[in-house]
């Protein structure tokens, strides 16, 4: 598949496969999410998230992308573990999550900052016991994947999840995919072919 430039700041078009993807990504998430934050005993849970072809956030016709996706998923999630946990009279839960941006549009990046930024402030007036911490990157996967590597390394995150959606799937090196699968205890990979 041929990479399709999006015009950000004109609006980027939603495809019907965008859009069948990103139902999957949320649906997902949100079970992974329910799923690993129901230990009793538990009081964290802390993962990293990267989304290495992440766009600007959202498209023409409103419809938030994977970013944006992820943020609003851990967001319910907290809002409905602690919930459940408090019916259950287990403690509160926190979830922290390293939140891992890249694209190698500049533009991109810079109208997913400005998408980012209403939820960031919500949630830290709203979700005491969500932390996210933002990384933003520009540049191709590849060229950038050392440094992410690195950055999850550095926070000892065992819980990593890769979504990778590229435009066809050339972008990402299958000797990549390898090093992710092996360098982590728990890790999962959302990846286009």
């Amino acid at each position: 598949m041929v990479e399709k430039p999006y015009d950000w700041p004109s609006g980027a078009p939603l495809s019907d496969h965008s859009r069948r993807k990103h139902k999957i990504l949320r649906e997902y998430f949100a079970k992974y999410l329910g799923v690993r934050c129901q230990k009793p005993q538990q009081e964290r849970f802390r993962l990293a998230v990267v989304d290495g072809f992440a766009g600007g956030g959202r498209y023409r016709c409103g419809t938030a992308g994977s970013p944006l996706i992820i943020i609003d998923e851990l967001k319910r999630a907290i809002e409905i573990v602690n919930t459940q946990r408090v019916a259950q009279g287990f403690n509160l839960i926190e979830i922290e999550c390293l939140l891992i941006l890249n694209d190698n549009n500049r533009v991109a990046v810079e109208f997913l900052k400005e998408n980012i930024s209403p939820l960031m402030v919500e949630i830290i007036d709203g979700c005491p016991k969500l932390h996210i911490q933002l990384n933003y990157f520009n540049d191709k996967f590849e060229v950038i994947y050392p440094q992410i590597k690195q950055l999850i390394e550095q926070g000892s995150y065992r819980n990593v999840l890769f979504n990778l959606d590229q435009c066809g799937h050339s972008e990402v090196e299958r000797e990549t995919l390898l090093d992710i699968m092996r360098s982590y205890p728990s890790v999962e990979i959302f990846y286009t072919f």
